[in-house]
């Protein structure tokens, strides 16, 4: 694979490795629907399977949202190097929306399971803010063959939360894998929100809190009917922002002036979250914020009782880490250090007018920075980072026919894969192609941060 195609569609790539899907090209308004469904790519995962193969997982069609959307996934078998040709997980249908999943390996069995939610269709009748849009339930399917065929959709069945609209659906979604903690747990992190009250007005104005899907017995038991799930923190409430505490910081306001919303309805939304362990036994989860940096917080019982959520800095009294709302992702190394992938921008730079002003705008560059735990530090996660590094960035050339989703969205939803002893990166770009690039061992050695001298 030539360099010149690594690096279609980028002004930087500098540790550019593969290309896991880029689609024919394509020109004109009045595309073969065939082709036109291979156009948006987005929402992708990498595992490893048990034999050493790689499946990445992506969702895939016309256009986010689009009838033909579906979940598609492909297989390489030189680390990462080659791709075969995607094959479907999930077949669009007319009732459901499946645009959001994620893979897991069981250890062991190598059963391979795919969890998902299913969104209920609005049809042309229902405006976009109305509550009952892509109001659905969780749902996993397994494979047995490496992902060469998948079962049938099994729902996950939850009980309400305050933030419930309906008392048999949900709005959620989820971007990360399921995570396997050191105490043998397995917990699926992801979101679940509202759409009623201001959000009629604008789907930007609504409440989001964040959330760990305990999978209780997936390692041991086969029977798909027999599996049992269950809610962290338990409750009727999942992990939030303090609103009250964080009503007047400034991106906060910002984007509620933007909308015309309420700073006090805003500041509480908490999404898309990853959680790693610490070496003292706690549970660090980092999520998306309204609050101009990613946030934190942590756990000492397994996920039932968190702190509050405060804004990531540098270290335990460094300045704060600027990130808009999107996908902020931190990862656990294989030898304890960590990687935080961010876009470094509290939505006041590139262009962009607050937090949720996406694309280009907040969404490119895309960086990452180096962590490591700071003995007997509770602050700041216990965490300190060293300095940060762009990982990529995106041109800002629109496609030749107008695809809305080119260029307006930059660099998304990267996930950091530890594989072979070496250190990757996967992430979507504009929307239309899911890349893969590896960091070197020597620049993240390079980027490590000194521990303070004590006195």
């Amino acid at each position: 694979m030539s360099q010149a195609h690594l690096a279609e569609g980028m002004d930087s790539r500098p540790f550019a490795y593969a290309d896991i899907y880029r689609h024919p090209p394509m020109s004109g308004r009045n595309l073969l629907p065939a082709l036109a469904a291979k156009r948006k790519n987005e929402s992708s995962n990498v595992v490893v399977l048990p034999d050493g193969a790689w499946l990445a997982t992506w969702s895939q069609g016309s256009s986010e949202g689009a009838l033909d959307e579906r979940i598609v996934c492909a297989t390489s078998r030189d680390t990462g190097r080659t791709w075969s040709e995607p094959r479907p997980i999930t077949v669009w249908t007319p009732e459901f929306r499946r645009s959001y999943g994620c893979p897991f390996v069981v250890p062991g069995s190598g059963r391979l399971y795919f969890f998902l939610h299913e969104g209920r269709r609005h049809g042309d009748t229902i405006a976009l803010s109305s509550p009952e849009v892509d109001a659905g339930n969780l749902g996993f399917t397994y494979s047995d063959n490496g992902g060469e065929t998948w079962s049938e959709i099994w729902p996950i069945a939850l009980p309400d939360r305050d933030i419930s609209v309906f008392p048999d659906r949900i709005h959620a979604h989820l971007n990360h894998p399921p995570q396997l903690m050191p105490d043998g747990r397995v917990v699926l992190p992801f979101s679940q929100g509202n759409r009623n009250g201001a959000i009629r007005r604008t789907w930007r104005l609504g409440c989001y809190e964040a959330a760990l899907l305990d999978c209780e017995n997936l390692l041991t038991e086969r029977d798909p009917t027999r599996l049992r799930f269950s809610l962290l923190p338990p409750g009727p409430r999942g992990i939030r922002v303090d609103l009250v505490r964080h009503a007047d910081n400034p991106a906060v306001r910002q984007l509620a002036a933007a909308f015309d919303g309420n700073p006090l309805e805003l500041a509480a939304n908490t999404q898309e979250p990853t959680v790693v362990p610490l070496s003292d036994g706690r549970w660090l989860g980092v999520f998306r914020t309204y609050l101009g940096s990613p946030g934190y917080a942590s756990s000492r019982d397994g996920g039932r009782m968190w702190t509050k959520v405060e804004r990531l800095r540098y270290g335990p009294e460094g300045k704060w880490i600027d990130h808009p709302h999107t996908m902020c992702p931190i990862a656990r190394l294989p030898d304890g250090r960590f990687i935080l992938l961010f876009t470094n921008n509290d939505g006041t730079r590139n262009g962009a007018t607050h937090v949720w002003d996406g694309g280009n705008r907040t969404r490119n560059p895309q960086w990452f920075v180096i962590g490591r735990e700071l003995p007997g530090e509770e602050r700041n996660g216990g965490l300190i980072f060293g300095k940060p590094r762009i990982l990529a960035q995106a041109d800002d050339i629109e496609s030749p026919d107008g695809f809305r989703a080119s260029a307006a969205t930059g660099i998304s939803m990267p996930q950091y894969i530890a594989a072979a002893g070496r250190h990757f990166v996967q992430y979507g770009l504009k929307k239309e192609y899911i890349l893969l690039d590896e960091i070197p061992a020597a620049v993240i050695d390079a980027m490590t941060p000194e521990l303070p001298h004590r006195a």
